[in-house]
């Protein structure tokens, strides 16, 4: 099976093909063969994404590292760069979790998508969005890794605004392309002093010269801070996590895709990659947790004050991510990237299912009864869905119990061993673990809430009243995503621990039961105190929510995300606008185009001038010829006294 790495690369040429193909099929093709076709090419990278796993198994542990050199990209002495491929179990646990969430979203999307007068170039993306991860995960080096990452940005920023006609949708586009280009910046820094520092951008000898102590610990600190920068914007943490919520403009599929498999995962996967950077770090390591653990509570509290049904999904996920970054950064390798995957099947779980649910509601909506004006998205209008849609109702809630870590499902096991990671440790871990324990509150208490809203009671809308269950195409990858999030996380449980003998043998997982039992008791909490305020006998008639009155001007900043929107537009974005109208109104016109204008005029004036001595007159063009000669003899005569 040695052989079978060399074809690794086919994991990412795979959707690469599949883009190809839609590119150039003509206009006539059929949408649901678009989407056949997207779909094979994902499936065939997750079968290949098997292939590579079951070969790099086989071998003994010490043996499970390979690198496969593809090609050699450029030659600028001292650089000399390659395109290869690290085949590890760290690539290969991602390229698995990458490839299967890709494909069932891809399959969702053939029925979602139904009807769109531009599926064919939805699908191309999509393709090209798992394409450009896979390459982010499975790149032997820094640099390449920058590709895909760039990529994955450029993807994103095509899908959140697909439906661009509307302004808002091409606005929440740019949002996210500039917001990340801000993180990227301090990327790229990073990447340049790190190749200042070892000569090269391959990991392996870039981790060995760091194992060897051949490095300053001030450089590598320095480094670490800079690819952090670029986390906090790919991985939406606190400050760049504001794109983030404005990215399910896109259609559902993508955001599911982005929150579950790519994008956003691609910062914890870098933590995670350069560990050995950040292990050098433990200044930088304290501050990933903290900002990880401070960003896990932020959002779960916004989340509590969202009535978007996938808004509140996406602080779910800006929260999530902060568990998971704050693990990473405390040197659990192993704990982050078993929350990464569990978190990936029950978030596209949920995403899909509010897809579910927000499809049925347009469908609906068409009835003629109810011509007013309708958002689909927002859960006051909804209601009273568990009858009318028991197969999404049944799944959805599985996804958000594990969400909210009710054991045995599998963000419970996945929880509490990033809780179990920073228990011990003290100072700034301590710290951490305390606000992971309150974001576990809010957490369960804002999914009680979103499930109450949305199934239970009597239907709020004609839409709602109205309601069906979505085609097989749609709920077929809802009970895939559901059976994964209810055994995914028996993969590491204790006794078990397949995923940290896989990642890291030397750190097997280990079961606290009182831990597990405080983790419990207070996602029980959060459920009981949500449905005692959004039971439907306790919601009082007429009421936007019940939580308003109670906490009043807290819970309308909570609505409009704690105003920090209003504050970076107040800070840096107006300030910016002015400088670029000053630029465009002061500077451009009298400062460039001045100076390039006023040398033309100067041109043409000389132009002018000389103009004149080409009359057409014989004598007068001799008189000239006379005067020069005569300038001529003098200058000659001067030169010789």
């Amino acid at each position: 099976m040695g052989a079978l790495f060399e074809w690794s690369w086919l994991i990412i040429a795979f959707p690469l093909l599949g883009f190809l193909i839609n590119l150039i099929s003509t206009g006539q093709t059929r949408e649901r063969t678009v989407g056949v076709v997207a779909s094979m090419a994902a499936a065939a990278s997750f079968g290949m994404s098997v292939l590579v796993f079951a070969a790099l198994l086989a071998r003994p542990p010490e043996a499970r590292l390979v690198e496969v050199s593809l090609y050699r990209w450029a030659i600028v002495p001292p650089l000399t760069a390659e395109v290869g491929l690290r085949i590890d179990p760290l690539s290969t646990a991602m390229a698995l979790i990458v490839t299967l969430v890709g494909t069932l979203i891809h399959v969702y999307s053939i029925g979602y998508m139904a009807g769109d007068p531009h599926i064919r170039r939805f699908f191309m993306f999509l393709n090209l969005f798992l394409a450009s991860m896979l390459l982010l995960v499975l790149a032997d080096n820094f640099l390449v890794l920058f590709v895909g990452w760039e990529l994955v940005g450029l993807c994103s920023y095509l899908l959140i605004g697909f439906w661009f006609e509307v302004p808002y949708n091409a606005w929440a586009g740019r949002k996210a392309f500039i917001v990340n280009r801000i993180g990227d910046f301090g990327f790229t820094l990073g990447l340049l002093l790190l190749f200042w520092t070892f000569g090269t951008f391959r990991y392996g000898p870039i981790f060995e010269a760091v194992e060897h102590r051949a490095v300053e610990a001030g450089v590598v600190t320095l480094i670490t801070l800079l690819l952090f920068a670029g986390v906090t914007g790919k991985s939406a943490q606190i400050p760049l996590y504001v794109w983030l919520p404005d990215a399910m403009a896109g259609p559902t599929p993508v955001s599911a895709l982005i929150h579950a498999a790519t994008m956003v995962t691609a910062g914890v996967y870098l933590i995670a990659r350069a560990h050995p950077l950040f292990a050098m770090a433990p200044f930088v390591q304290g501050v990933v947790t903290l900002i990880g653990a401070v960003t896990a509570l932020w959002a779960a509290l916004i989340a509590v004050g969202q009535f978007d049904i996938k808004r509140v999904l996406a602080f779910s996920t800006i929260s999530q991510l902060g568990y998971m970054v704050a693990a990473a950064g405390a040197g659990a390798v192993g704990a982050a990237i078993f929350h990464l995957g569990t978190h990936a099947f029950f978030k596209a779980l949920l995403f899909l299912g509010a897809g579910s649910v927000i499809h049925a509601l347009e469908h609906a909506h068409r009835h003629p009864g109810d011509p007013s004006p309708f958002d689909p998205n927002d859960m006051r209008r909804m209601g009273g869905l568990a009858q009318r849609m028991p197969l999404t109702f049944w799944t959805y809630g599985i996804g958000a119990a594990a969400l909210a870590g009710l054991p045995p499902l599998a963000g419970f096991w996945s929880k509490d061993e990033i809780l179990i990671s920073l228990r011990g440790i003290g100072g700034w871990a301590t710290l951490a673990y305390g606000l992971l324990l309150g974001a576990a509150f809010l957490t369960a208490f804002y999914m009680t809430r979103q499930v109450g809203m949305v199934f239970a009671g009597s239907p709020r809308s004609h839409a709602a009243a109205h309601a069906h269950e979505s085609p097989a195409v749609m709920t077929v990858p809802l009970g895939i995503f559901a059976f994964f999030s209810v055994v995914a996380g028996w993969i590491n449980a204790p006794g078990l621990g397949a995923l940290s003998a896989w990642l890291e043998p030397e750190h097997p997982p280990v079961f606290h039961p009182e831990q597990a039992l405080l983790a419990t008791l207070i996602a029980l909490a959060g459920i009981g105190a949500a449905w005692a305020i959004y039971r439907p006998q306790a919601w009082p008639e007429g009421v936007e929510d019940p939580l308003r009155p109670v906490l009043r001007g807290f819970f309308t900043a909570l609505t409009r995300k704690l105003y920090v929107d209003e504050l970076y537009d107040f800070l840096f974005v107006r300030p910016f606008e002015k400088v670029a109208r000053g630029v465009a109104e002061v500077v451009e016109p009298y400062g460039i185009d001045g100076a390039v204008n006023g040398l033309a005029r100067l041109v043409q004036s000389a132009a002018g001038r000389v103009r004149r001595w080409s009359s057409g007159y014989v004598r007068q063009y001799g008189l000239s010829v006379l005067i020069g000669a005569v300038l001529l003899m003098f200058y000659i005569l001067w030169m010789l006294r």
